[in-house]
């Protein structure tokens, strides 16, 4: 019996080695809403619906065509809309995201998320800022661009996508 007891704690204990191992350093709790495809303080995400989004905040600001979908502009907050579902959220305004705000340092981001999962420039990009630099963070399905300036170092937008998208991003 005593046998049995020591092979499953030894057994078990090398499940959780092996576990801790191979996913060391990919979860970050301040992401958790990322894994959903959403962003903290604002409700609707990745996947919610136009008219659910118009229902409960109303007409939006702005409503135009962008990069083939429809763009609704909510004072800080830009939601990219393709075939009624948003593909895409926007933003650049005071809320803290992800443990992180517009305007915090690049040095800041990466002590708050750790090593970005990507990095890159933007060029000619009707998106972003040309020359900007976009740290990528992924958490399941979802990504998370942080656009940085690269005179100040700073955070000036963040916008979350699907991990496969390539046409806004």
């Amino acid at each position: 019996m005593r046998k049995w007891i020591i092979l499953i704690l030894i057994i078990s204990f090398s499940f959780i080695l092996i576990f801790f191992s191979t996913n060391r350093g990919k979860y970050v709790p301040e992401l958790e809403l990322l894994y959903e495809g959403k962003m903290d303080q604002i409700e609707f995400g990745i996947g919610s619906n136009y008219n659910d989004i118009i229902g409960q905040w109303g007409n939006p600001d702005e409503n135009v065509d962008f990069m083939g979908a429809v763009l609704l502009v909510y004072n800080d907050i830009y939601f990219f809309v393709n075939d009624n579902q948003v593909v895409g959220i926007y933003y650049n305004g005071e809320k803290i995201i992800y443990g992180t705000q517009i305007g915090m340092s690049d040095k800041q981001l990466e002590e708050t998320l750790g090593k970005p999962n990507d990095t890159y420039i933007s060029h000619y990009s009707e998106l972003y800022t040309d020359d900007n630099l976009i740290l990528n963070y992924k958490a399941d399905k979802y990504m998370v661009n942080f656009e940085i300036n690269p005179e100040s170092k700073k955070i000036e937008s963040i916008s979350i996508w699907p991990k496969d998208s390539k046409s806004f991003t």
